[in-house]
């Protein structure tokens, strides 16, 4: 082979130690199921007694004794199984410098495969949040799919790799699976997200549970370039840092507003720097085989037979031939500084060219060295992240929850979650809506930490932890049977990274603050057996909110509010007609729901008169659009299909400025949703409330005055 080859070959066997990767299995996606952490069967049984009894801390206690544990339980126990390799998802500090934590794999996936575990996604309405640090964190709202339907302006927090996991543009290597090329849109988007209410179980109106929680749920990141987090094959239990595409125009808006000193390399100036890079090292092997020995001559790393070899051709090395291979180098920077400054940025310089062989001659890979890590470097510097699984909770109709899926002894670390801190007026809505009354605050309070005697919340942001749900306090009932009870319990984090001088500051510079550094971890209270579900105390706070919501939720579920069941059993019905505009004159859809298309801006319609003739596209963009017309004609390939015996012209309402005419739009083209501002989320009885801290972790600093 050439000799090029050799010194890569000769440079990973320094640094890279041999041994046997087991690979992962790839993680199934979750049955179509509820999620929301407020069920409405279980606590709907509730009701009744809450409202005719006199005592009312008699009630409480009857509620709680609701939540006990059936039969699924020791399904449960079947379904997550010990996973024999070990934890696989780390939290850790980041390869990138003053970038805080990261996240780090220890499995080598494939294209197109899921990375990391299932996670909600939490939509943003309106949102207000200004400049606050809250404001770094969300996604577009195409990133939920069918978010943007929901309101005129809409964000998405995706927790896990969505928040904790950086971006480098050299090395990105996943983005969030929106599901395309998949299923109908009534049978959750495209197989990969699912909104819950458009899935096969939709809420009831009377169910005190809807509007509480988050509708879109199994959001996951898929593999775009696995080459990216393939580790060595030489590395002994290795992990690689995962980098999540946050796209370049993330990059370049803060780079123009000088969010960031310094250059910022685009992907196209790292493949750049590679190619040129490699015709050097090709042009100029023998110099730089020849700089390597004369340097590391004397270390052991080198194979003893090599070196007796290659010192005898080539040392001492000439020092003209160290002159020699420093003018060609700078030659190679001029030239790359001439074409573009990024290019000759992301070269290193020339004594560490044999560090880039090390990384296989990416200079995406160098400019981050610590990128690839060992297990046992994350063991004493990360935590584990995938202690827990989502499965179906064990909660009577509860939905989804979290699962151990190692044994956990009492007083180990269940799971470490870092949080963004924030205040409570930023979760204000925007009331946009004239017609109708909205929830005065966004769904994202549910899922944040917080205290009765402060305005302060924390949102945590690791793994699963969002799966947890709330257990009972009591540990049997009148009739002697175990109830379910609390084993695990929240406490500030004893990780290394928590930054446990911000429990001295006060509550005004919390509000302020611009960076993370607080963590809580999640501490098993008793031993917990391998498919257990976690379960967490509430606290009384939040236990007496939900009891109120109960009372009060009879009296507004009268009110006229749409059925998400109507609106199932259209997208259910494929071989309707749909009936044009004109026509819904006299036989209106209900009023809460309105038709939209499937439909990219980016495609390259046959454009006719104006008219844009409908293409089949796996894309996942969708608006809303008024049906003007229908074509009837046979399908002689499928005369059972009468959802393809029509076509329709539409009129698409991309944004108030832009719109279209489109033609040939075929019925699995369009569906049905919620108009804007009529969703579960903004119930404005829908129930919001935080999960309380414990007394002991408020410092007397943030309590309000």
């Amino acid at each position: 082979g050439s000799l090029c080859k050799r010194i890569q070959n000769m440079i990973f066997s320094r640094y890279l130690f041999l041994a046997l990767f087991i690979p992962a299995s790839t993680l199934g996606s979750p049955e179509a199921d509820l999620f929301h952490r407020h069920n409405q069967s279980a606590y709907l049984a509730l009701r009744s007694s809450s409202v005719s009894s006199q005592n009312e801390a008699q009630n409480r206690q009857r509620r709680r004794r609701k939540f006990t544990r059936n039969k699924s339980y020791n399904e449960a126990k079947k379904r997550l199984p010990d996973d024999p390799r070990g934890c696989t998802l780390y939290g850790a500090p980041s390869s990138i410098p003053d970038s805080g934590l990261g996240m780090y794999t220890t499995v080598s996936p494939s294209n197109d495969e899921a990375i990391g575990l299932p996670e909600i996604g939490i939509s943003l309405i309106d949102p207000s949040i200004g400049r606050a640090l809250l404001a770094n964190y969300p996604w577009s709202g195409e990133q939920l799919v069918g978010n943007t339907l929901e309101a005129k302006k809409t964000e998405g927090l995706i927790p896990s790799l969505g928040m904790l996991a950086n971006s480098h543009l050299g090395l990105k290597s996943c983005k969030i699976d929106l599901g395309k090329g998949g299923s109908s849109i009534f049978k959750g988007f495209g197989g990969g997200q699912s909104r819950m209410h458009w899935g096969p179980i939709p809420w009831e109106v009377d169910e005190p549970g809807r509007g509480a929680s988050s509708e879109y749920y199994n959001v996951y990141f898929q593999v775009t370039d696995a080459k990216k987090l393939k580790i060595p094959d030489g590395m002994s239990n290795g992990a690689t840092e995962i980098f999540v595409d946050y796209g370049e125009e993330w990059f370049a808006w803060r780079e123009r507003n000088g969010a960031f000193s310094g250059m910022i390399p685009f992907e196209k100036h790292f493949i750049r720097a590679d190619a040129m890079i490699k015709r050097f090292v090709e042009e100029n092997e023998y110099l730089i085989l020849a700089n390597i020995l004369e340097n590391e001559r004397d270390q052991q790393r080198l194979e003893k037979s090599l070196q007796q070899k290659e010192n005898q051709l080539l040392s001492p090395m000439k020092k003209d031939d160290l002159k020699l291979l420093n003018n060609k180098y700078q030659l190679l920077l001029d030239e790359s500084t001439k074409e573009d400054p990024k290019i000759a940025y992301v070269l290193p310089p020339v004594d560490q060219i044999h560090n880039l062989i090390d990384v296989g001659l990416s200079t995406a890979r160098y400019s981050v060295p610590n990128s690839l890590q060992s297990t046992s470097w994350l063991d004493a510097h990360g935590f584990c992240m995938d202690n827990m699984r989502m499965g179906r909770s064990t909660i009577p109709q509860a939905g989804m929850g979290a699962f151990a899926v190692r044994s956990m002894p009492e007083g180990s670390v269940v799971a470490t979650t870092p949080v963004v801190t924030l205040y409570q007026d930023l979760l204000k809505v925007a009331k946009e809506s004239k017609n109708r009354d909205v929830n005065d605050l966004q769904l994202l309070i549910n899922y944040c930490f917080g205290h009765p005697n402060t305005t302060l919340l924390m949102f945590p942001y690791s793994s699963t932890i969002h799966f947890i749900n709330h257990g009972a306090t009591n540990t049997n009932d009148q009739a002697g049977n175990d109830s379910t009870s609390t084993n695990a319990m929240l406490r500030w984090s004893h990780s290394e990274y928590h930054a446990s001088e911000l429990l001295e500051k006060s509550l005004q510079e919390m509000q302020e603050l611009q960076k993370t550094g607080l963590m809580i971890d999640i501490v098993a209270t008793r031993n917990i057996s391998i498919g257990e579900e976690i379960l967490i105390d509430y606290g009384n706070d939040w236990v007496e909110k939900w009891d109120e919501h109960l009372v009060h939720w009879e009296e507004c579920s009268n009110d006229n509010v749409p059925s998400p069941r109507a609106l199932m059993r259209l997208n259910n019905d494929q071989s309707s007609i749909l009936r044009t505009r004109s026509e819904q004159n006299s036989m209106p859809y209900p009023s809460h729901v309105q038709t939209v298309c499937y439909f990219s801006k980016h495609h390259d319609y046959d454009d006719s008169e104006g008219i844009l003739r409908w293409q089949f596209t796996t894309t996942t963009e969708m608006y809303p659009c008024s049906i003007l017309a229908r074509e009837s004609f046979r399908n002689d390939q499928s005369q059972q299909d009468k959802s393809d015996t029509h076509l329709y012209m539409v009129h698409v309402i991309i944004d108030d400025s832009t719109d279209a005419y489109v033609d040939n739009v075929p019925r699995y083209g369009i569906f049905f949703a919620e108009k804007a501002y009529q969703s579960n989320q903004l119930l404005k009885c829908g129930f919001r409330r935080f999960i309380s801290l414990a007394d002991d972790m408020v410092p007397e600093s943030w309590k309000k005055q």
